[in-house]
């Protein structure tokens, strides 16, 4: 998996995590209205990378063992969606 340049970038886990990247998809699919599954795509080395389509952009969640770390990139500003 490659990095991509997004404008928002989030580290979840220091360390790839697969349970904690299901969560976390999960999380972003519960809580970011219009959010649309585009691919789940698997490297040989068993990075993981959900990719979503947004009306406001691209999201994408990593489990990426190259880099050694769960994070999640976008091209919107994702935390809004979390403030309760």
């Amino acid at each position: 998996m490659k990095t991509r340049n997004k404008v928002f970038n989030f580290t979840v886990c220091n360390m790839p995590d697969e349970e904690i990247f299901y969560k976390q998809c999960k999380a972003l699919e519960d809580n970011i209205p219009d959010l649309k599954k585009v691919d789940l795509l698997h490297d040989v080395d068993g990075s993981l990378e959900q990719i979503y389509s947004h009306p406001r952009g691209e999201v994408i969640v990593a489990n990426d063992f190259y880099v050694g770390a769960l994070y999640v990139q976008a091209d919107f500003d994702l935390l809004p969606y979390f403030k309760k």
